[in-house]
C-alpha cells in the first residue's frame, strides 16, 4: 500500500515537472482591440502584445493572424501578422456588421506554439464597404495571399481544458488509478489469507 503511495507522489510531481515549462510559454498580455470591444467597420488594424518577441520563422509562417465570422466559423481572408518588437500584428478590412473572432497562432523563442482567439463586434456607421472583407495579406513581391493556398487557423471551439486543467485532470486519474489498484491489492490479499485458513 505504502509503494503504491509512494509511486503515486512520485508520478504527480514528475507530472508537475513536465508541465511547468509548458506553463511558461510566452504569454499574450494585451490586445488592441480588447477583447469584446465594438469597432468601426473599415481597415481595423489589429495588435497582440507579448511578453517577450514571437519566434520569427519568417514572413506568414508560425506567426499568424486570421479573421472569421463568429456565427458561421469562415475565415475571412488568409492569415498573416507582422512581428514588430514584442507584437503581432495586421490590418483587417471588414465592412459587415457583427461580431467576429480574431484567430491568432504565436511561436516563442523555445518553439512552442500556442494559439488562441477572441471576439470582436463590428459596427457599419458610415455605409463602408470593401470588395475584399477579411486580413490584407501579401507575400514577399506585394502578391495577395490567397486563404485557399494556407493551412486555416482552428474556428473550431477549444474544449475548455487548458493545460493547468489538464495537468490536474492527469493527476486526478493516477490518483483514482492508485486508489483503485491498492483495494483491489487489498481485497485480493484478504481473499488469499482466508484461503489459508
Amino acid at each position: 500500500m505504502k509503494k503504491i503511495a509512494i509511486f503515486s507522489l512520485i508520478s504527480a510531481l514528475f507530472l508537475l515537472a513536465s508541465a511547468s515549462p509548458a506553463l511558461a510559454h510566452n504569454e499574450i498580455i494585451s490586445t488592441a482591440p480588447e477583447a469584446g470591444a465594438t469597432v468601426e467597420a473599415g481597415m481595423i488594424p489589429i495588435t497582440l502584445h507579448f511578453e517577450e518577441a514571437p519566434l520569427n520563422l519568417g514572413p506568414n509562417k508560425g506567426n499568424l493572424i486570421a479573421i472569421a465570422d463568429a456565427q458561421t466559423g469562415e475565415q475571412l481572408g488568409a492569415a498573416c501578422a507582422q512581428i514588430i518588437g514584442t507584437d503581432l500584428t495586421t490590418t483587417v478590412d471588414l465592412d459587415k456588421s457583427g461580431q467576429y473572432k480574431v484567430l491568432w497562432r504565436s511561436t516563442s523563442d523555445d518553439g512552442h506554439v500556442a494559439s488562441g482567439d477572441y471576439l470582436l463586434t463590428v459596427e457599419n456607421n458610415t455605409n463602408y464597404k470593401t470588395g475584399a472583407p477579411g486580413n490584407q495579406c501579401f507575400d514577399e513581391n506585394g502578391v495577395a495571399l490567397k486563404p485557399s493556398n494556407q493551412e486555416p487557423l482552428s474556428t473550431k471551439k477549444a474544449s475548455g481544458i487548458g493545460s493547468l486543467e489538464g495537468l490536474f485532470v492527469g493527476i486526478g486519474f493516477i490518483v483514482i488509478g492508485s486508489v483503485i489498484s491498492a483495494l483491489l491489492i487489498r481485497r485480493k490479499q484478504r481473499t488469499s489469507s482466508k484461503d489459508y485458513e
